[in-house]
């Protein structure tokens, strides 16, 4: 009899001793509870130290409002670091793949940094809170780096990030999740493996352009100055001989009026004058001089005027 009534008092003291024990809980500095009752909200305790419950009825979740949780996109931990070996991670291609202006592809790794600030609202509000903050995130990543020519979205990171987080601020905000997003930093933006040789010979195939294009001012800038100097030159004497020219004109044109003028006056005189000049100057150029004398017996005669060997 006394071991049935052994038997039966055992458990009652487990169960008074395991009632007593879910009886309490303690809370440190900046920790919060959200006490829930029969499945819904009872309450949310924010006072340090030990508080009490209704044993196996309130449910406790205890959130630190100070902590900065880290999460991360575009790749997940693997291992943790140890004293002989660093972390691990492992990709996910499936987040990290963002296009950017112009369809070019890059692969984005990123940390979202957050504090908890209502634990009711994380707790309640939203079935998966991690899961909702890296679509909310991506979301915005996505809308921002296809306004990002390809050069910037590899290079300007930081800026990137800084334009991020306002926005991501106010998404999440308006999803109430009860959390601050403190922090937000691109680890990597990164071409995918099969881009970066492509993407390699456009830069290789750029340098040269930018190679050629400074020696083609390098020698422009030889040529140009010796090629000014010469067409200057030619324009020079092109003018000069222009002007020397429209005053030989304009001398013969004066000369033959003058000319003119004496011809009109006395025709004969003129005539007989402008016909020894003439021939002055053609017989001064010309090296064997004949007289020829047509007489009327049809027999030419003519008498070389020079007979010193033809000159």
């Amino acid at each position: 009899m006394k071991f049935a009534k052994l038997i039966i008092l055992v458990p009652v003291i487990l169960i008074i001793a395991m009632g007593l024990y879910s009886s309490y809980y303690t809370l440190d500095n900046a920790e919060e509870a959200v006490v829930e009752r029969f499945g819904k909200l009872n309450n949310v305790e924010s006072e340090a130290g030990l508080h009490f419950k209704v044993p196996f009825i309130d449910t406790i979740a205890i959130f630190n409002t100070n902590e900065v949780v880290s999460l991360q996109y575009g790749y997940r931990p693997a291992s943790d670091p140890t004293t002989t070996s660093y972390a691990t991670y492992d990709n996910v291609e499936t987040e990290g793949i963002v296009l950017t202006k112009g369809s070019y592809l890059v692969n984005i790794g990123a940390v979202i940094q957050y504090r908890i600030t209502d634990p009711a609202a994380y707790f309640y509000n939203v079935d998966d809170q991690e899961g909702t903050i890296r679509l909310a995130f991506e979301s915005v990543l996505r809308r921002n780096i296809q306004n990002q020519n390809l050069d910037s979205a590899l290079i300007n990171k930081d800026s990137i990030a800084r334009e991020i987080l306002p926005d991501l601020s106010q998404k999440l905000n308006s999803y109430n999740l009860g959390i601050t997003i403190t922090e937000v930093k691109l680890t990597d933006v990164l071409l995918p493996d099969d881009v970066q040789y492509a993407y390699d010979d456009v830069n290789i195939a750029n340098n040269e352009k930018e190679s050629n294009k400074s020696q083609a001012e390098k020698y422009a800038n030889e040529k140009l100055p010796k090629a000014r100097a010469d067409a200057y030159q030619l324009v020079q004497e092109s003018q000069a001989y222009k002007a020397e020219k429209v005053s030989q004109a304009k001398g013969d044109v004066e000369n033959f009026n003058q000319v003119f003028e004496k011809y009109k006056t006395s025709k004969e005189i003129t005539k007989t004058r402008l016909y020894i000049e003439t021939m002055e100057n053609v017989l001064s150029r010309v090296s064997n001089k004949y007289i020829v004398d047509i007489d009327s017996d049809n027999i030419l005669k003519f008498l070389p005027l020079e007979t010193n060997g033809g000159q």
